[in-house]
């Protein structure tokens, strides 16, 4: 019987140790360009007229998402906040973005595709709406659905680093316009647990049936993230 006790405590622990052993592992393999992963960081986020505080809380299959930015002129706040949630690479999310002016919420669906052990490719289609205060006129309104299409592409190294690409384009229903844009940045890991990155942020010209144009826009931002 005693030996019999000894051999489950044996087995158990052994089994015990070679899950956490695996656990560890999947952890040191998660690359932190992965729109997928689940992991907790905090991080800052600069431009040349914003300043952004990041945070994340991975929670398994559940991943929670707040940005706060404050612009360095003005001193005005905004933010954003997203659920994630992802299984077997399909995800989808919920997605707030706004400040007291003007606000948009989405809801989508991502899926990864695995290319090559280091090329990831990840389809995104979101639909929701927004609403942009008038100015000049209390409680009043200007408001339209949205229809958002997307690939996020990433080559991540072994070492960790990361390089992405991420086209999209928003078509607004009331205006009958598109926005088309262009994310292209990077991580690179200092420490294991600690990058530093950066990113450019395109966006083309819009013109809508009021004659109103917004010209195109290019913001270039700096980051650094610190894992848990």
């Amino acid at each position: 019987m005693k030996k019999s006790l000894t051999s489950v405590a044996l087995i158990s622990l052994l089994t015990a140790t070679s899950a956490f052993a695996n656990e560890e592992a999947a952890k040191e393999e998660v690359n932190y360009g992965d729109p997928t992963a689940s992991f907790t960081t905090v991080g800052v986020s600069a431009s040349k007229d914003v300043t952004q505080l990041n945070g994340m809380m991975g929670l398994g299959s559940n991943i929670f998402q707040l940005d706060i930015s404050r612009n360095n002129k003005s001193g005005d706040l905004s933010g954003r906040g997203r659920y994630f949630h992802v299984t077997d690479g399909l995800g989808y999310s919920v997605d707030v973005i706004g400040d007291e002016n003007n606000q948009t919420v989405l809801g989508g669906l991502i899926y990864k595709f695995q290319v090559t052990d280091n090329i990831s490719i990840f389809p995104m289609l979101s639909a929701g709406g927004t609403q942009n205060k008038r100015i000049g006129e209390k409680d009043k309104y200007d408001r339209s659905g949205l229809a958002q299409a997307g690939v996020y592409a990433m080559y991540g190294f072994d070492a960790g680093h990361w390089l992405y690409v991420n086209p999209k384009t928003t078509y607004h229903f009331k205006d009958k316009t598109f926005t088309n844009q262009v994310e292209v940045g990077g991580g690179f890991m200092l420490l294991d647990n600690v990058s530093v990155g950066a990113k450019v942020e395109y966006t083309g010209e819009v013109k809508n049936k009021h004659g109103f144009n917004m010209p195109e826009d290019t913001v270039t931002w700096i980051q650094a993230n610190y894992y848990f």
